[in-house]
């Protein structure tokens, strides 16, 4: 039990964590729209080589990142191949199929990404949309 209750409070900080990681004016709520300009200023920070775009290379480095955070906050993440007729998260985020990711696919992906978040629909990310 105590066990439990200590992966609990765990994951209940990272989920703060994250929150807090989000909220672009520091006033203890998440919007949507917060949670997308956080995301988008992190691009220069994926951007390893500066040439303004992502490499597949450099996009899964991003997602071997999410995962992480995504299991720091208790949820169980399972890898694994695109079904057949789906395509994987760099296809789907190359929307011109050129090979890399624009910062404008990126920001669309970033979009995309925090509307996830909000499972409840009301513009808001919360601790209960995280845990859902």
């Amino acid at each position: 039990m105590l066990t439990a209750l200590l992966l609990t409070s765990a994951a209940a900080q990272a989920q703060s964590s994250f929150l807090h990681s989000l909220d672009f004016d520091g006033d203890g709520v998440v919007t949507v729209e917060e949670a997308i300009a956080s995301r988008n200023l992190q691009f220069p920070n994926v951007d390893l080589d500066g040439d303004g775009q992502l490499s597949a290379e450099e996009f899964d480095r991003l997602l071997l990142e999410a995962r992480d955070r995504y299991a720091s906050l208790g949820q169980a993440y399972i890898a694994k191949n695109p079904s057949p007729g789906r395509i994987d998260a760099f296809t789907f985020s190359d929307s011109d199929a050129d090979g890399y990711i624009s910062r404008q696919e990126y920001y669309r992906s970033s979009a995309r990404f925090a509307r996830s978040l909000d499972r409840d629909g009301d513009g808001i990310i919360s601790r209960e949309d995280l845990m859902r």
